[in-house]
């Protein structure tokens, strides 16, 4: 059922392609740059259809097809980025036997240093280029579908096109013997940063304990080896440089300190933010409230001074009159009072007034300094906080002590993957 499902979906895909016409998407006439929405009705059918085995995904099954219906060769490059499909023809140009300018398809550097300034003027081919790598090791270059000897052979031809790639899509090059010496211009200063990249990569499934990583790396050692397909493989060691030979036991135990103690920095460090959060949250917590507190505690001394303020001004009032009753507003209820008893109450709910107005500025006062001496200790928190998330993008940054070991081993892998 599957695989009439499977055989249903590539009659489908063969038959779009019998219909469509590439050129109407064709650059330069080396360069295909199709949108997913220009094939939506054959992804559609090749996302919801369950491959054969020796499809990864859907866009193997897509790569097969359109290599079969541009006759593409094992230079030309297929790369499925986001939401973008490139397919890129590998193509030879004319280039002087000798002189300085060989290397750059006779093209003089000044002309090509003008051109990188003119198209690149941040530098935004680097991070293009790497960007591009990403998916050719998902497709041409990943090491899960091809050995040792065919990476040997199709690295280089990756490299060129992606470049040739990043020059036609950022410039105003029609010309491709200019296209392909700025390509070369560009691809000199990269070359060994795209290898980094790629010993990476490696590295990184290595270190998962995943097969086709360790079947890979393998064939990189003193003695002679033959893959499952009957390649043969001369001695290749991965030598770093001091000349260390490193092999697949001292690569994987290197690998393993360089994770585990990677990640046991990482975790205490991130410990330490936590607890140094949770410290810094409760003493704000404990200002919030203590600011709380004190404003009620002015709100009260307020009604205090009222209250006093209220009791001069009968005072005063009665004072200057000799009438046996007067009107007197206490509790919010005005009430008739006579004059003697009246002064008496007064006098004593002034001396309680002024026994609590003097126990509030006394608390407040303390309020204030506690409140003073909580600012001081967030202060002191926070500072404690910002250095130690200074120190984890450090970390980040600059890496762990072992990171030396680690990056030893890239550049060694690297140097030794780039030997043709």
């Amino acid at each position: 059922m599957e695989e009439s499902s499977f055989s249903l979906v590539e009659k489908t895909i063969e038959k779009f392609f019998e219909n469509f016409e590439p050129k109407e998407y064709l650059y330069l006439d080396v360069l295909y740059r199709f949108e997913e929405e220009n094939i939506e009705e054959i992804l559609t059918n090749a996302r919801s259809c369950k491959l054969p085995k020796k499809y990864h995904s859907y866009k193997d099954l897509l790569q097969e097809q359109i290599a079969k219906k541009l006759s593409l060769t094992n230079n030309d490059l297929f790369l499925y980025t986001e939401n973008v499909i490139y397919v890129k023809r590998f193509f030879q140009v004319e280039t002087p036997a000798d002189g300085p300018d060989r290397r750059a398809c006779g093209i003089p550097p000044e002309m090509l240093q003008e051109y990188k300034k003119r198209f690149f003027p941040n530098d935004e081919y680097k991070a293009r280029m790497l960007e591009l790598l990403t998916f050719a090791l998902d497709s041409t270059l990943n090491i899960k579908k091809i050995n040792p000897s065919e990476f040997r052979a199709l690295f280089i031809p990756v490299f060129v096109n992606i470049s040739d790639i990043v020059v036609i899509e950022s410039s105003e090059l029609e010309d491709l013997r200019e296209i392909r010496g700025l390509s070369y211009f560009l691809l000199r200063e990269m070359f060994e940063k795209m290898m980094l990249s790629i010993a990476e990569i490696i590295l990184f499934h290595f270190s998962n304990q995943e097969k086709k990583a360790i079947e890979f790396l393998s064939h990189y050692g003193i003695h002679e080896t033959i893959d499952a397909k009957g390649n043969h493989y001369k001695p290749n060691p991965i030598l770093d440089e001091s000349n260390r030979a490193w092999n697949m036991t001292t690569i994987r135990s290197t690998m393993i300190q360089h994770k585990k103690s990677k990640q046991t920095l990482y975790d205490k460090t991130k410990t330490i933010l936590s607890l140094l959060k949770k410290k810094l949250n409760t003493y704000r917590n404990e200002h919030k409230e203590l600011t709380k507190h004190l404003y009620k505690e002015h709100k009260e001394f307020e009604k205090v001074e009222e209250k006093l303020d209220h009791i001069h001004q009968t005072l005063d009032r009665l004072e200057y009159t000799d009438a046996k009753e007067v009107k007197f507003l206490e509790n919010g209820e005005e009430k008739l009072y006579e004059r003697k008893p009246l002064i008496t109450h007064l006098f004593k709910s002034e001396d309680l007034l002024l026994n609590q107005k003097a126990q509030l500025h006394k608390s407040t006062k303390e309020l204030e300094l506690a409140l003073s001496n909580k600012q001081k200790e967030i202060y002191v928190w926070e500072k404690k906080l910002a250095e130690s998330e200074s120190a984890l993008k450090n970390l980040e940054s600059h890496g762990h002590p072992i990171d030396s070991q680690y990056e030893r081993i890239q550049r060694a892998l690297a140097k030794t993957l780039s030997q043709r």
